[in-house]
This record gives structure tokens, sequence and C-alpha cells, in this order.
């Protein structure tokens, strides 16, 4: 099955307009908001391109016109992270710059005590068709990135759970996508339990499997 451009973009829709911000601070924070969170959901797909604009912005624009001390290394770590994902050569060195450039934005929300605050995203969806299958996923992914970024646990487990209460999505059991889907259900359920500052690496490793299994199945960008 091929997943449609659309229900990436729907899904990255959701997680922009979960986002609270007010004035000027807040339009800046959304911004990076809305190109990180590109980043994440063209990598997901193993859409390297994709992923390169989004970055190559984020790391010629600040966040903030201003910063304490103690916040300007996050901001130049999230700067090196996401230059490192516009020049990167392949998907796998992408994600895990991505993972890098999240962790940078939680560190950044935690010193300054300025994180974003989401709304709840409500119940993942439910089905057993391969199409709703993989909405739940990018469902996951996204309240993953989430807790991430917003340094919340809470969020976190929620995606992490969403995947790992699932039964692996069913292919033949002796294919290349067959691993994937279980790897990817293994990868959750280690996550739910994965202390905060390591997620960042996992939550790359999550990214790797998507890529791989949407381009096995043709599920990648157009």
């Amino acid at each position: 099955m091929r997943l449609s451009p659309r229900i990436a973009a729907a899904a990255l829709c959701v997680a922009v307009a979960s986002c609270a911000t007010a004035g000027t601070a807040g339009d800046r924070m959304f911004d990076h908001f809305t190109r990180a969170s590109s980043v994440q959901s063209a990598l997901i797909v193993g859409d390297l391109e994709g992923a390169r604009r989004p970055a190559a912005w984020l790391a010629e624009h600040d966040a903030v016109a201003t910063a304490a001390p103690g916040d300007r290394g996050w901001l130049e770590a999230l700067s090196t992270a996401s230059a490192e994902i516009r020049d990167a050569s392949s998907v796998d060195e992408a994600a895990d710059a991505t993972g890098r450039l999240a962790q940078s934005c939680a560190g950044c929300h935690t010193s300054s005590n300025r994180g974003p605050r989401f709304r709840s995203a409500g119940e993942p969806p439910r089905g057993d068709d391969r199409a709703t299958h993989m909405i739940r996923n990018l469902w996951a992914m996204d309240r993953m990135w989430e807790g991430l970024i917003g340094a919340s646990s809470e969020t976190w487990a929620a995606g992490a759970r969403a995947i790992a209460d699932e039964e692996p999505e069913s292919f033949p059991g002796g294919s290349a996508v067959a691993a994937l889907a279980r790897a990817i259900h293994e990868q959750a359920t280690r996550a739910e339990r994965t202390p905060s500052g390591d997620r960042a690496e996992v939550y790359a490793d999550l990214i790797k499997t998507c890529a791989g299994c949407h381009t096995l199945v043709g599920a990648g960008a157009d």
C-alpha cells in the first residue's frame, strides 16, 4: 500500500495545530516547530530531499531574537543538527541528527521553562485495515515527537504505547517488511520504558525503521 502524502500532511497538521503560541516569540517558535516537524514527517517516509529544505531554514534562523546565556548552547546545537540534516547523505544519518535536533529543543525548553504546551490529541485511531494501522503509527510517532521536544514523559509514553500495544502488521513471515514491522513494535515497547536522556537516539532508530519499511512497500515520498 502506498502512503498518501495527504495522510502524512494531516498528521503533521494535527501536531502543528496543537502547539500553543502567542505573540512574536510564539510566532518564531511556531515557525521552528513547523519546520522541525516537516523534517520529522519527511524522514518517516524516507524523503531525505523533503527534509533538507526545512532543515536548511532551521540552520539559518534563530528560534528567538535574544537568548539567556544558558540557552545559547542549545540554540547552537539546534542549528548544528539542522545543518547536519541538510547535508546528510542518507536517511539514517539525517535521522540521527533529527534526534539531536529534538534533544536540543527539549533542552532549551527545559532550561528556559518556556516550552510548548500541547493540547490532547485524543485517542489513537482504531481499526484492523492497513491504512488505519499506518495512520495509527503516524499518530504515535507524532505524539512521541511532541513528548521529545516538549520534554513530556506522559506524551512520549502515550505514543510509544500506541505502537507497542498493537500487534505488528501482518506481512509474509520471511519478508524484510515483516521483519521491520516486528522491529518497530519491539522498538516502541522498549521506548515506553526509555529514560528521557536516551529518547532522542531511540526516536532516531524508530524513524530509520519507519523509513525503511515505507521504502520497501512503496509508501514513501513521490
